[in-house]
């Protein structure tokens, strides 16, 4: 395969090359020249994490240590909280409605 904005100046197959440039998703120039192989393509942080399921979907950003997986979505643990009064929850201690979680209290009195 051959994608030419991923290198400067030549067209080149694998990522490995010191000449690699910008992102596989974003085309955005990589910081530091450091980007993350996936499946042979070069991406920046967030997109590597995007690929690979390990964004928050509370804050958007890449989960790269402990995790909530909770209604087939991750959260770094900070950011899993109740969709109404903000308290960070855990898994198994929330209510889910339209797909947003809940704890107890609130679902109790919004849903009742």
């Amino acid at each position: 395969m051959c994608v030419p904005w991923l290198v400067e100046n030549r067209c080149e197959r694998g990522v490995n090359k010191p000449n690699v440039v910008n992102g596989y998703d974003c085309r955005q120039k990589f910081q530091g020249g450091s980007f993350f192989d996936h499946e042979g393509l070069p991406y920046c942080e967030t997109h590597y994490h995007a690929k690979r399921g390990s964004l928050c979907a509370g804050c958007h950003k890449p989960i790269t240590g402990r995790c909530i997986t909770a209604m087939f979505r991750k959260f770094h643990p900070e950011h899993f909280v109740c969709a109404f009064c903000l308290k960070q929850l855990n898994k198994g201690t929330f209510k889910e409605q339209n797909d947003k979680p809940y704890c107890h209290g609130c679902f109790e009195k919004l849903f009742g």
